[in-house]
């Protein structure tokens, strides 16, 4: 079978360093999307073990799949990501999402936010559930852990208030993410940050809010993403709300893999 070419206009950015174990899992679930109309892009973050040639062995086992890998070796998810966006949109995509090579987008996470764009959104946010399947996940990580998900999706209301601001800030996670391109470029992209200074998610988003008025900004529900919970149990839980309030916690180890 020879491959499509890579000219859809939705785009899923996954920036990826070290993630041997679980990138595969996070190609799966894209394939298995009810609306398989987008394209993937690995972004190789200047990883060092086996996970680009799982990408590479991936996408010649896929031809069916719009597919690409490509490299950043500047540190850092904000840089990883700015690159993956910026290529997408080189290659003409129109919308540009986001999820980690960690994490499992629900079957129809796509088709969902596909919908919330052509309803006039222009930037969206998904929710997060975390995930059970990871080798020394415990019974109780799910229900903290959406506990505490729940929380960070509107904390950002009351902690992240600007001048200027057009609507309340709310979560939009990197890991569940979408924005139309030219807003991408008007608000000048991600911060080519490392995760040790800054959210690039935050980031962005503190930008858009700016511009764009609160009803082109959607929290959708129902575009579920299950991600690793692996952070959360090696700072702890109440650690990594710290981690994640401006940085007010700084473990010795912050890049969990």
């Amino acid at each position: 079978m020879i491959r499509k070419e890579l000219k859809n206009s939705f785009w899923v950015v996954i920036p990826f360093y070290n993630e041997e174990k679980l990138i595969e899992q996070t190609l799966d679930a894209l394939k298995s999307q009810s609306d398989s109309d987008f394209t993937i892009l690995c972004v190789n973050n200047a990883s060092t073990d086996k996970s680009p040639q799982i990408v590479r062995n991936y996408i010649k086992s896929n031809l069916q799949l719009h597919i690409k890998m490509i490299n950043e070796p500047q540190k850092g998810t904000g840089a990883a990501s700015d690159t993956g966006f910026r290529y997408a949109i080189s290659k003409g995509a129109t919308v540009v999402a986001r999820t980690d090579a960690d994490a499992l987008p629900c079957v129809d996470w796509v088709s969902l936010l596909k919908a919330d764009f052509r309803n006039g959104a222009r930037i969206v946010g998904g929710r997060l559930e975390p995930r059970t399947d990871e080798l020394g996940s415990r019974w109780y990580d799910k229900v903290i852990g959406k506990w505490l998900i729940r929380m960070m999706e509107y904390a950002p209301r009351i902690f992240y208030r600007r001048p200027g601001q057009k609507y309340p800030m709310f979560m939009i996670p990197g890991l569940n993410m979408a924005i139309d391109s030219k807003l991408y470029i008007e608000v000048d992209g991600f911060p080519r940050s490392s995760i040790d200074d800054t959210d690039e998610d935050l980031e962005i988003h503190l930008k858009v809010c700016q511009i764009i008025p609160g009803h082109q900004a959607i929290l959708n529900k129902k575009a579920i993403v299950y991600g690793s919970v692996r952070k959360a149990r090696a700072m702890g839980y109440v650690g990594i709300l710290l981690w994640y309030w401006s940085r007010k916690h700084k473990p010795d180890v912050i890049d969990v893999r």
